[in-house]
Order: C-alpha cells, then structure tokens, then sequence
C-alpha cells in the first residue's frame, strides 16, 4: 500500500493575485500627487500586506494539510498499536489460562508422584523387612547348621583320638608281649587305622628314643616338671595328634629322670 501524501495546491493564482495587489499599489504611489497622507499609506499597506498573505496563503494550506496529514497518520499509528496491544492481551491471556492449566496438571501429576513416591517407599521399607528377616532366619538356620557341624566334627574327632589312643595303647601293650608276629599284626593294625583317620585330616605323631625334647612338640606327664635344655626322650606316653595341620595334643614323652629340673608337686608329696 502507497504512502498517502497531502494535495499540492496550485500556487500561479495566488502569484497572480499578489502581483495584482503589488502593482496596485504602484499604480496608487505614481497616481498620488502632492503629499503622501494617511489614506494612501492606508491603501499602499493594504494592497502590500493582501499580497504578501495571498503568496503566503497556499504554504499555509499544504503546512496545515502536512499537519493534518501526519496527525491522522500518528492516530492511525495508535489505533494499530492499540490493536497490536488488545492482540498481545489476548495472547496474554491465552498464555495465562494455559500456564494455569499447565500448572494444575502439574499439581496433579505432583500428587500423583508423592502418591507413587509413597507407595514405592512403603513397599520398600516391607521388602527391606523381608529381607532383614529372611536374612536373619538364615544366619539363624546358619549358625545352628554351623554349630551342629562344629559339634559333629568335635563328636567324630573325640571319636577317632579316642580310637587312636585305644589302638596305640593296644600296639604298646602288644609290643612288651615280644611276640613278634602279634607285634607286626598290631603295627600294621594301627598303620591303618591313622591312615583311615589321616584322610580325614587326623595325624598321630610318635617320637623315637634318643630324640632331643621339644617344648613345643613334646609334653611330660607332669606338666610342673621343667627337662633342661638337651634332654633326650626315652620313651613315649601317649602319641601327639594334629588336625587339619593344627596340633590338637602334644606327644606326651618319658625322658631320663636325672635330667629333671626339679620333681613334680606328687613326687615330693610322695618323698615327703
């Protein structure tokens, strides 16, 4: 759309007036004779000032036609911000009551997360009740297994040490008979059986006459008996037993009373 521009007034009409006028009053200045008095002065001014208004009429014209012109323009202007202004409220407003809609949906959906965030801890804390509980009635059913293995493995090894020392205290006695074929019987009696119990992990020790006594190996019968250093072994009382690599009993040995550092508690009660 084309920029509306104000009317352009012809100007020649008024330049013709004003020379009009103009060349009156030259007419009435070379007319006048005599003085020049006030009437003709009046007339003179007259005639100059008409002029000078008719030539200056037509800018007058276009000047108010620019102004008017630019007013409507301004008000036109106005009127579209206005407008601008009254579209913008609505869209405004249209963003308004989506935001509020938007915002109560995401107060439900808020609720709703609280809701499932609760539920979701509460089946939580029961799952982690379950669990703790389950886990406790396992170690329980644990521990008592454990304990009944520990019991069964004290049970059974009780079992086989005592059957060991039984079965020594038979190849002893059957080794003072002399009689060299119930000997070798009884040795080979007793080879097996420390053989059926080393395999599960149960070693007898024996020592042979001669050997030097080991604090940490070898015991005496009286344990307030004290041997001195290079004491020699002759003889053995009971056998050693380990289990599992760890030394359940020392080899509980005889060695030469000469060698004692001081008598046991029962031999000088005895003496006494």
């Amino acid at each position: 759309m084309s920029e509306s521009k104000a009317p352009k007034i012809p100007k020649w009409p008024f330049i013709v007036g004003d020379v009009v006028l103009l060349l009156t009053a030259f007419l009435l200045l070379n007319k006048i004779e005599g003085e020049f008095g006030l009437l003709e002065a009046f007339w003179c001014l007259l005639c100059v000032g008409g002029g000078a208004w008719i030539m200056v009429l037509p800018f007058l014209k276009e000047f108010q036609a620019e102004t008017d012109l630019t007013e409507v323009k301004e008000l036109s202007a106005s009127i579209e911000k206005v407008d601008s202004l009254e579209l913008l409220l609505k869209r405004v407003e249209n963003a308004t009551e989506q935001w509020l809609h938007v915002e109560d949906r995401a107060n439900e959906i808020n609720v709703t997360s609280k809701e499932i965030s609760d539920k979701m801890n509460a089946e939580a804390r029961d799952f982690s009740d379950f669990l703790q509980k389950a886990n406790d009635t396992e170690k329980k059913h644990l521990r008592l297994e454990v304990e009944k293995l520990g019991k069964t493995q004290k049970d059974w090894l009780q079992v086989y040490t005592a059957t060991l020392d039984h079965v020594f205290a038979l190849t002893q006695a059957g080794r003072q008979s002399g009689q060299e074929n119930l000997i070798k019987q009884l040795n080979a009696f007793q080879l097996a059986c420390r053989e059926v119990a080393r395999r599960v992990g149960v070693v007898a020790h024996e020592v042979q006459s001669g050997e030097l006594f080991d604090p940490e190996q070898h015991q005496l019968r009286d344990a307030d008996s004290k041997p001195k250093d290079g004491s020699k072994i002759i003889g053995i009382a009971a056998q050693g037993l380990s289990f599992q690599g760890r030394l359940i009993r020392k080899t509980v040995v005889v060695i030469d009373g000469e060698n004692l550092e001081g008598l046991s508690k029962t031999e000088t009660k005895k003496k006494t």
